[in-house]
């Protein structure tokens, strides 16, 4: 079975191993990353359960997923990926990208290859987007991708724009 779940022009989403705790680690552990995410910095024992719970899923399907996002040139991890359960048929996507591969358009390659595959190869009818209001950048990107805005709504107890891709 392949580790690639996606791939892009520049990117690869791949599977989790326990080879990626280190590099993700670096990237999680910059409290810039969570400035509006609500999470605060991954020490490295958190890094590796959310790669063992990813690892340990008994199912990896493109509604219900997360995955590693890797630069190809490179091979280095740029972030994590993926659809989190939301309502049915209607996951919210999700992506975090390390401090120095910011504003190189990596969010909106893996927004378009993830709503893309997903509306291909799934059921899904709709795929959300939460962001805090004050995340022009994230807010942009779901823009770009073709999320609509729907407005501030309450989400996880904090108030959020909310956008929506229909399928």
């Amino acid at each position: 079975m392949s580790d690639i779940i996606l791939e892009t022009e520049r990117l690869y989403i791949r599977r989790w191993t326990l080879d990626y705790t280190d590099e993700l680690h670096n990237l999680m552990s910059d409290n810039r990353v969570h400035r509006y995410t609500g999470d605060t910095v991954w020490t490295n024992e958190k890094t590796k359960e959310y790669i063992k719970f990813n690892i340990n899923r008994e199912k990896l399907s493109l509604d219900d997923f997360h995955g590693a996002v890797i630069l190809k040139e490179s091979n280095e991890i740029i972030g994590l990926t993926g659809l989190n359960p939301y309502l049915l048929k209607q996951p919210e996507i999700e992506w975090q990208l390390g401090v120095k591969f910011w504003n190189k358009g990596y969010a909106t390659e893996i927004g378009k290859a993830v709503i893309q595959a997903a509306f291909k190869n799934t059921n899904i009818i709709k795929i959300f987007g939460m962001v805090n209001p004050e995340n022009i950048a994230s807010m942009t990107v779901m823009r770009k991708i073709g999320m609509i805005c729907l407005g501030v709504r309450d989400f996880r107890g904090e108030q959020d724009m909310f956008y929506e891709i229909l399928r």
